[in-house]
């Protein structure tokens, strides 16, 4: 009821909103019509001039809705940021599921440092930003670290934040080391790697990779509809819609697990303020006694927001071209209004 009430009140208090829009041109003419989740981005997208904006969301392995607004549409190349590091994890989650990689292999054990502190540090910490590497911003982690191998290169000169699981730090060098054990442990580059693992089984295309910019913490490059199938992967737990398996189930499982317990935070996005924890690659939303993570999303500083809310069965990507701190409010009362669709 409190969540029926919010929604209420947000639509009362959008300008210029009417309470039952007409559906709109932009929506999917497949998708179900949900003329308040069609309201709420129209008035995103007018308030604050956005060039376009792609809502979908799947609940129980139907299409709840299907938006393209704007200059956005399903094949429109867009930088997701940070949604890069879900799918980062799925590549990693891949070379562990053939046996390349194990979550608890240290760096000392793959042979990239030799001794010393960080030498302990296991994959698992840093695809989980609790290794306690330093957490610098990604312009300056570009210019240090522009590749994985450089990132490798430059760890015993790392000075060490904390000890490894014991702190959390928000950023991208440790998944850049991760990516240089993977590009170790599978013989290729990186891109190659998505690509072999995840992009060709998954039939994505030939634009979505990771760039020049951001590392592989930030740096993927997608459509709407490719994240929309990762998303659904994911949400599958590992089944492609062919029905060909490409992840094990319990490594998803695997994925969705708290792994900051009791360690300090010493530096997160403002915005993550709500989150209970991080996974592999992830953020949970909420952390069930036992760890596990029955919401799970991982924002994009762009303003992509994948997120999948395993107690719904409610998979909801929202895609634009702008920064995410200013539509913070607006992607929360359309994540919102499609819960309540899903509720019925």
């Amino acid at each position: 009821m409190t969540s029926r009430r919010l929604l209420l009140s947000l639509l009362a208090t959008a300008p210029l909103l009417p309470l039952w829009p007409a559906r709109a041109a932009d929506a999917d003419p497949s998708s179900p019509d949900l003329p308040v989740v069609t309201g709420l981005i129209q008035d995103a997208i007018r308030r604050h001039r956005l060039d376009g904006v792609a809502a979908i969301a799947h609940h129980r392995g139907r299409v709840l809705y299907r938006g393209y607004f704007g200059d956005i549409g399903p094949s429109t190349v867009m930088p997701v940021a940070s949604a890069s590091k879900w799918v980062a994890g799925l590549v990693i989650m891949a070379l562990v599921a053939q046996g390349r990689l194990r979550l608890d292999l240290t760096l000392g054990q793959a042979g990239m440092i030799a001794s010393g502190p960080a030498a302990d540090i296991t994959l698992a910490q840093l695809m989980s930003h609790t290794s306690a590497l330093p957490a610098i911003g990604p312009v300056r982690q570009g210019w240090r670290y522009p590749t994985p191998a450089a990132a490798a290169r430059g760890l015993a000169k790392m000075d060490l934040i904390g000890q490894p699981g014991q702190v959390f730090a928000y950023a991208g060098v440790s998944m850049e080391v991760a990516a240089a054990l993977a590009e170790q442990a599978g013989g290729a580059d990186w891109n190659s790697l998505f690509r072999q693992l995840i992009a060709d089984p998954l039939g994505l295309s030939p634009s979505c990779r990771w760039g020049e910019k951001w590392g592989v913490g930030g740096g993927l490059i997608a459509t709407p509809d490719d994240y929309e199938r990762i998303l659904l992967l994911i949400a599958r737990q590992g089944l492609a819609p062919d029905g060909t398996r490409l992840l094990p189930a319990a490594l998803i499982t695997e994925m969705e697990r708290d792994r900051i317990g009791g360690a300090q935070r010493k530096g997160q996005p403002d915005a993550a303020e709500i989150m209970k924890g991080y996974g592999i690659g992830l953020w949970c939303e909420t952390i069930l006694p036992d760890a596990s993570c029955p919401v799970i999303s991982s924002p994009g500083a762009f303003g992509t927001v994948p997120r999948i809310d395993r107690t719904r069965d409610l998979a909801i990507l929202l895609m634009v071209k702008s920064r995410l701190p200013k539509l913070l409010d607006d992607w929360r009362a359309i994540v919102l209004a499609l819960t309540q669709a899903a509720d019925g």
